[in-house]
């Protein structure tokens, strides 16, 4: 019996090649985007799955509630965190940890190599407990300064993984280079996770002795924390004794009593510092929500752009399922013959519906082979727009094959079910008495929902791909409030004891016009929160006037360079002679000289330190700890970061060392010159660094890179729902063309000319797009219109409306083209052959 189906499936797809070809074509379309999409999901969702007892282990976030500002986030915490609360909850944590990132330079063989390291607590193997390959967690990380590598970083420095006892020099983790003994070497990690550590280096505390604010710091967020928790405890308990101790037990509570001048008897700690913790193998995907505008230590995944793809390849399957339907059930009348027979001779309906379900998982799964073909072809291409190293390798994964078998056999007996059902209830005596089949007016209405269910779900795809386009592409060409065009940012961190000298060098280039320091460049806009107070007449800080505001220290230029004007009093001028920080000298430190500077504010921070005017702040002294600054000017908002995070307050301030980057503007017409120029000044100058550069304009497009890749992966889910859905339109209209084809020789014969028939039948397939069009407009602007409210920046809204009237012709016109290029050749036809049809 069962081969019997098999011999009737095959015999039925050669007899109906093209609708064969349409189900297979379309099926295998929403196959290979359900592998593509598997594939990244698996990835996504897997992060760090494979860490021993990943369950038990959690990060700890924080979160400042600065009230009429935005919230500062973060998924860093202060340096003396792990310890107190590690002491604190000793029944909820088995251990914690601390990571410091930092960039780094290997000299190696007269050669200096960028690379990026971490430093960590000695309990880090007790929280992480990572594979090695040479040495074990006890010997390889015992005492400070202790140094363990992946075996991808001990063959690229040494050719061999057997390098315990070697040394590496790293410049620079104190005042110079530090050469440290290699003591451990472990697995190279997997993509599939958030550590970003080629180089683990044992934390020593003595490096960080005249450094406030990463160890030894309650309140400046420089350094990730994790706990392992016992196995008894869980995240929510940790989480409750977490909020107990901020609120009832630490330090916090005299700290903020100081600095705010007194908590409100309703107000906790909690309500204004909130520590919250996350699991880590929920960090990829959802520490995005906690992160603000800093980042991790590898970039994030979006559980919400997962999400979102995982419901468009569904609906993309759906379509090519629904496809399947609708020309299973047209075709119905050149199967009652076959149903009504085979129930003559002893058939069940059971049994006929076995036989339609066969052929339609059959279908499915040469559709499969079709889809892993293509899969293989487009999975390079696939890979460049997401950014990853996706793999498939299907006979190596058992667990990916049973998935794809199990769903496409789904996907078959989905799209079956509804045909079988229905062909199989035809009644032999009926069928066989009117040569007929026994459609009912419910069926054609049926596929009529369908289409237009097709038609609605492509076209909410092509209004929300027009939409995330347009918003990139907004978000590029909102005014920034500076000229970023022809500017190359330079690291200087390795060379701020040669500044003055490679300044001057890089001035003599051709084609050079400035060159300019800073603490961040645009687009590096990190958070750097402290606390101001305004001075009254009277010299007197002001009561209750305290804000938290970002600060970012600029060199003399910087804001000429980047052709920004004050809305009042001046830019800093080193003529003055008082707008820099002096360096701190004995002398200095006595007469307070080293903490007294001038400032510039954002107009957001001027408004949020009460002035109504600009004018009003000009001549004004800011307290911030010890530092007093005198407001010499204020400018219009910068957009430092992306338009997604809207403008913040900001004082600006100039203390040379915080300088960290240089602006270098040129007006060269050959800007790779420039660059080989600048690297040999950099080798010169600075001969064991390897230079780090790059253009500005490149660094503001790589803001809105994760949009981009939203944007390219609904264009291409988009145009394939478009495609299959079109295919299901052409096999339907096929099939009305030929069950119409007397009736079309019966009007060319009454005097109907072509156009008349064309029309009559690109009419009918006109309403259910139209249907479409009136359904997906609303949901699409609902959508959409959600989507862009996570933008202070975004499209007005009213451009919604003409775009869907366009989407809504482009569509009609694709319908009219695809039924069109069939109702043409039938209307053309010589009447007679039209009526000797049957």
């Amino acid at each position: 019996m069962f081969k019997n189906y098999l011999v009737t499936a095959w015999r039925n797809m050669l007899k109906n090649r093209m609708f064969s070809a349409i189900n297979i074509f379309g099926l295998s379309i929403g196959l290979m985007s359900c592998i593509l999409i598997m594939l990244f999901v698996r990835e996504e969702m897997g992060f760090d799955q494979w860490i021993k007892d990943s369950d038990r282990i959690v990060r700890l976030h924080t979160a400042y509630k600065m009230g009429d500002q935005p919230d500062f986030l973060t998924v860093r915490s202060a340096g003396r965190m792990m310890e107190a609360i590690r002491d604190y909850a000793k029944n909820e944590v088995e251990a914690g940890v601390r990571f410091i990132q930092f960039g780094t330079t290997i000299q190696q063989n007269g050669e200096g190599f960028a690379e990026q390291g971490t430093m960590v607590d000695g309990s880090f193997f007790d929280v992480f407990d990572l594979p090695f390959v040479h040495g074990d967690k006890a010997s390889s990380f015992s005492k400070p300064m202790d140094l363990v590598i992946t075996e991808e970083m001990a063959i690229k420095y040494f050719g061999k993984t057997a390098v315990i006892g070697e040394t590496l020099t790293f410049c620079c983790l104190s005042e110079g280079p530090s050469t440290v003994p290699i003591a451990g070497v472990i697995k190279n990690l997997p993509n599939a996770t958030h550590l970003n550590m080629n180089f683990i280096i044992r934390l020593n505390p003595a490096l960080f002795v005249n450094d406030t604010g990463t160890l030894h710091t309650w309140t400046s967020v420089n350094v990730y924390t994790y706990f392992k928790l016992t196995k008894t405890s869980s995240i929510e308990q940790l989480q409750e004794r977490v909020v107990y101790w901020l609120d009832n037990e630490s330090p916090f509570i005299e700290m903020f009593k100081d600095k705010m001048s007194g908590l409100e008897n309703s107000l906790q700690v909690s309500n204004v510092m909130e520590l919250k913790l996350m699991a880590l193998t929920k960090l990829h995907l959802h520490a995005k929500n906690d992160a603000g505008n800093m980042g991790d230590l590898s970039p994030m995944g979006d559980a919400k752009m997962i999400n979102t793809f995982i419901i468009v390849t569904g609906l993309v399957l759906l379509i090519a399922c629904i496809n399947f339907m609708n020309l299973s059930t047209a075709k119905a009348s050149k199967r009652a013959r076959e149903v009504a027979m085979r129930k003559v001779l002893g058939a069940s309906r059971g049994q006929v519906a076995v036989q339609f379900l066969s052929e339609a998982v059959a279908i499915s799964l040469i559709a499969l082979i079709f889809a892993l073909v293509a899969v293989e072809l487009v999975l390079p291409f696939y890979n460049q727009i997401i950014g990853k190293e996706l793999s498939f390798h299907l006979l190596n994964d058992p667990l990916m094959l049973g998935s794809l078998l199990a769903i496409t056999s789904l996907v078959g007996l989905g799209a079956g079910l509804y045909p079988a059902l229905y062909l199989s209830r035809f009644l032999p005596g009926h069928i066989l008495k009117s040569s007929k089949s026994s459609e009912s007016g419910n069926s054609a209405k049926f596929r009529t929902v369908l289409v237009v269910f097709q038609f609605a779900t492509s076209i909410i795809l092509v209004i929300s791909t027009i939409v995330v386009y347009g918003q990139t592409l907004y978000s590029n060409s909102v005014d920034v409030g500076y000229q970023s065009d022809n500017k190359i940012v330079l690291n200087i961190r390795s060379a701020r004891d040669n500044l003055s000298s490679l300044k001057q060098e890089l001035l003599n280039l051709p084609g050079v016009s400035s060159v300019v320091f800073s603490s961040e460049a645009p687009t590096q806009d990190n958070e750097n929160n402290t606390d101001f107070k305004l001075l009254d007449t009277q010299g007197s800080q002001t009561a209750n006037e305290q804000r938290f505001i970002n600060y970012h220290n600029m060199g003399f230029g910087f804001f000429e360079a980047y052709q920004v004007k004050p809305l009042a009093g001046r830019l800093f001028n080193e003529a003055y002679g008082s707008d820099a920080f002096k360096p701190i000298t004995e002398n200095s430190t006595n007469n307070n000289e080293a903490n007294r500077a001038s400032a510039i504010l954002n107009l957001s921070a001027a408004k949020n330190l009460g002035f109504n005017k600009a004018e009003e702040a000009i001549g004004k002294t800011l307290i911030s700890g010890q530092r007093q600054l005198t407001i010499i000017g204020v400018i219009p908002d910068l957009h430092f970061r992306s338009i997604k995070f809207g403008i913040r307050a900001t004082v600006y301030t100039l203390n040379p060392r915080r300088f960290s980057v240089a602006s270098i503007s040129f007006n060269s017409q050959n800007p790779g010159k420039v660059m080989e120029d600048i690297t040999k000044i950099w080798k010169r100058n600075v001969p064991m660094q390897p230079v780090e550069m790059e253009f500005l304009s490149e660094m503001m497009a790589a803001q809105y890179q994760d949009e981009k890749t939203t944007a390219q992966l609904f264009l291409a889910f988009s145009v394939l729902a478009i495609l299959v859905a079109c295919l299901g339109l052409f096999g339907l209209s096929a099939f009305t063309v030929e069950r119409r084809t007397k009736e079309i020789g019966i009007r060319k014969v009454m005097g109907a000319n072509a156009s008349q028939i064309v029309t009559l039948l690109i009419w009918q397939f006109s309403k259910p797009v139209v249907i479409g069009n009136l359904i997906a407009w609303p949901i699409a602007a609902y959508v959409m219109l959600d989507w862009l409210e996570a933008f202070p920046y975004r499209l007005e809204s009213w451009w919604l409306i003409p775009l869907c009237f366009v989407v809504g012709i482009i569509s009609m016109l694709i319908a009219w083209f695809t039924v069109g290029s069939n109702a043409i050749n039938v209307a053309r036809k010589n009447p007679i052959k039209s009526l000797r049809y049957e």
